[in-house]
Formats: structure tokens, sequence, C-alpha cells
């Protein structure tokens, strides 16, 4: 039931918005009680974050695989990793929404019955600085990744460069300018000239 119920609340935000989802919308498509949701999740926004959380822990398992495959090939894994986030903020519109979304986690969520705000919608997600964790847990992940198999590297340098890979990843989603191809192998580039790794042969195909 519970996963039912987050596809359910996944599909209809995508399709119109979280501030317009109601919990006795998701009740009916499910087919449980209203009552058996808030026992299950709290109320909107518990279920607005165990949404997050979900797509959140997807995503990070997603970069995780895409790095491990390459262990000891630097482009290679930047390259997937970035390209790994282009393709599923494409084919998912609730991670793009939730990555895009103010890092500083400064808009105020949404509350009342239903988790909606009198007077105004709450946008795709009213759990801002649950996404600014998605986006430093992801960080966090290159950075550690980066120290592990390339203790050669300034530790400053590894936490500078991935800030710097992130935040320009996230501005291709917000304003995509080429092919995803061409973008990944962009940001590659310049996350290696700076970790001074662009002498590596393989970052040149």
């Amino acid at each position: 039931m519970r996963e039912q119920v987050l596809k359910t609340a996944h599909a209809l935000t995508v399709d119109k918005g979280w501030d317009r989802v109601r919990l006795s919308e998701i009740a009916e498509v499910v087919g449980v009680s209203r009552p058996t949701i808030y026992k299950e999740f709290g109320d909107k926004t518990g279920l607005g974050d165990a949404m997050i959380v979900a797509e959140a822990e997807r995503f990070l398992a997603g970069i995780a695989v895409a790095l491990d495959e390459h262990a000891q090939d630097a482009p290679a894994a930047i390259l997937a990793a970035v390209r790994y986030t282009l393709d599923e903020a494409e084919r998912s519109p609730l991670l793009k929404a939730v990555l895009t979304s103010n890092r500083d986690g400064s808009e105020t969520p949404a509350s009342g019955d239903d988790g909606t705000r009198p007077g105004g919608g709450a946008g795709m997600l009213p759990l801002l600085t649950t996404s600014h964790s998605m986006l430093h847990t992801a960080s966090a992940s290159l950075t550690a990744w980066f120290a592990h198999h390339f203790p050669e590297l300034d530790a400053v340098d590894i936490a500078d460069g991935v800030d710097a890979l992130v935040r320009l990843t996230v501005s291709h989603l917000v304003l995509p300018e080429d092919s995803r191809d061409a973008t990944a192998r962009r940001i590659t580039l310049v996350a290696l000239r700076y970790l001074r790794l662009d002498d590596l042969p393989s970052a040149r195909r």
C-alpha cells in the first residue's frame, strides 16, 4: 500500500503540481481510505517528505553505481555521473524540480489542513530543505569518492571542484543549451581541468 501511495502521489505531482494534489484523490486511486494514508504518513507534508526521500535514495544509488563502474577512471566516472543526473532529471520531472529548487530552503513550507496554504499554492513540493539535503549528500558522496580513489588530490581542491561540478550540472538542468551528451562532456572537462586530471588519456576520448 505504501509503495502504491508513493507512486500515485509522484504521478499526480508531476501531472499537476503538489499544491493541487489531495490525499482524498490519492486514496481513491489506490483504493484505501484517507485515514489509512494519514496513519501511514501522518499528513500531506509527511507523504511529500516520504516521496522526496524515496526519490533521493533512488537518485543517489544511481550516482554511486555510475561512479563505482569507473573506480579508477576519473574522466569516465565524472562523465557517467553527470550524464546519469541529466538523464534522470529528464525522465523524472519530480527529481528535476527537487534538484533545481531553492538550495537555501528559504521558501516557507505549506501549511493547512491538507498541506496547502490559503490563498496560494505550495509549488511542486513544499520541502525545499530536503532538496538541499539531497544536493549536499550528493556532493558529499562525490567528495568522498574522489578522496578515496585519488588520494593524491588536495582535499580543498576536491571540495571546490565537486561544488562547481554540482552547481554546473544543476544550472544546465535549469537552462539547457545543448544535448545531454555534449553538456555532460563539457562539464566533465571543466571538472577534470580544475582537478588537474585532464591529462589522463581517457579524458580525451
